[in-house]
């Protein structure tokens, strides 16, 4: 419903005449596929901030005191790859 709530009136009337034609011509499964095309698609997908994938300068330091880097700094465990 949020996707929804994102849209203005002329894009909701949009997307529902567009649901229409695709229920009139489509069999179930086929309108079940266009729907979820539609759905993982702008405007109602949601927007994806690129920055929440970043990381951080203090997070990469803590990975990297945390991660052995060499073999023998794993404390005598064989590290598998």
């Amino acid at each position: 419903m949020r996707a929804w709530a994102r849209l203005d009136a002329a894009q909701r009337q949009r997307f529902f005449e567009a649901f229409v034609r695709a229920a009139l011509r489509l069999d179930r499964l086929e309108l079940r596929a266009w729907l979820r095309r539609r759905l993982k698609n702008p405007p109602l997908a949601a927007p994806i901030d690129p920055a929440s994938f970043a990381i951080s300068d203090a997070d990469m330091a803590l990975l990297l005191k945390k991660l052995p880097l060499r073999a023998d700094d794993a404390d005598g465990e064989k590290i598998v790859p």
